[in-house]
């Protein structure tokens, strides 16, 4: 009996350890105000916008905070704070049940973790660009042999650090890559995006193995198609 006794004791002692490595641990005499104004690319004020912080960049459970922007745009809300977890500020976050999928998704990220975290975070304000779908197509001329071409562009996600000594950033890249190649076998290129409005798309491309060219397009909302032959 009592080497059962003393192995049930090291199980549950085992399984509490487990448990508690993972939880999240707050603060309970500790709040953080979250403040800023949230508007579009064209400074005019987003109302009944989602906003939330996690504690990692993605987390849909370990929510310690929620609203919605409020008329102007303003966000002024209260969140719990957890002392061994970094802490997100999303806005429009994609977890949320009232994303808004007409706009990208912005995320303020801090890793670190300790016990006398800032008790409020000002974010002035912040911008969330409109999205819009650009097809884009890429055809070989007939004189052409082969095409090798990268396309980069923006992620509708996009990340900032509110830690520049410690940016995280690197982890979370804000920006996208398509590789293909196009010769006798593959003679044309089509795809679907849905990209920030204001943000560049990139093609960088090599005709017939020779050096390597580009050509930069800024996505607006005017833009839908983009067609390409080299």
């Amino acid at each position: 009996m009592k080497v059962i006794y003393f192995a049930t004791i090291v199980v549950l002692f085992l399984c509490f350890s487990a448990c508690h490595k993972d939880d999240v641990l707050v603060t309970e005499d500790k709040r953080m105000a979250v403040f800023a104004t949230l508007l579009d690319s064209n400074n005019v004020a987003l109302q009944d916008l989602p906003v939330n912080v996690t504690t990692k960049v993605g987390e849909e459970n370990n929510v310690l905070g929620a609203s919605h922007s409020k008329a102007l745009g303003k966000v002024d809300f209260v969140s719990l704070v957890a002392y061994n977890r970094g802490i997100v500020v999303n806005f429009n976050p994609l977890s949320s049940g009232d994303h808004n999928p007409n706009f990208m998704s912005l995320s303020y990220v801090d890793p670190r973790e300790f016990m006398d975290r800032e008790e409020s975070v000002n974010l002035d304000l912040v911008k969330l660009n409109p999205i819009q779908d650009v097809d884009i197509s890429i055809d070989r001329l007939p004189e052409t042999d082969s095409v090798e071409f990268r396309i980069q562009y923006y992620n509708t996600t996009q990340f900032i650090s509110l830690d520049e000594e410690n940016n995280p950033i690197g982890k979370y890249q804000n920006t996208s890559n398509t590789y293909e190649r196009l010769d006798e076998e593959t003679a044309s290129f089509q795809n679907s995006y849905r990209l920030p409005v204001g943000s560049p798309i990139k093609i960088l491309y090599t005709v017939n193995d020779e050096a390597e060219k580009d050509t930069t397009i800024t996505v607006t909302s005017a833009i839908s198609t983009i067609d390409l032959d080299f």
